[in-house]
């Protein structure tokens, strides 16, 4: 009985570290399941142009092309810099001394 219970036990060890090594060597999530869905499309012009005289990480209200009022943060989007959702950026500005 105890040889049939550590030729189970064997067994299941094995059968584990194959499983744990096939888990291990997919790499993680691929670039296409890491990238956010806004970062494919191009921003609507009015993001664009409610980041004009601003600089990254400034908030930002605009109307989108919807007609939905947003409230972003401004990102580069490639070389131009547009109100973006999902930004981060402090919750306060610090005050100025």
């Amino acid at each position: 009985m105890t040889s049939s219970l550590v030729r189970r036990l064997a067994s299941l060890a094995a059968l584990s570290t194959l499983c744990l090594s096939a888990l291990a060597q997919t790499g993680g999530p691929s670039a296409s399941e890491t990238t956010p869905p806004q970062a494919k499309k191009p921003p609507e012009q009015q993001a664009i142009d409610a980041c004009k005289d601003k600089k990254e990480g400034d908030r930002v209200r605009f109307t989108d092309a919807k007609g939905k009022k947003r409230h972003y943060a401004c990102a580069m989007v490639g070389d131009v810099l547009a109100a973006r959702s999902g930004v981060a950026t402090a919750a306060t500005k610090p005050k100025a001394k």
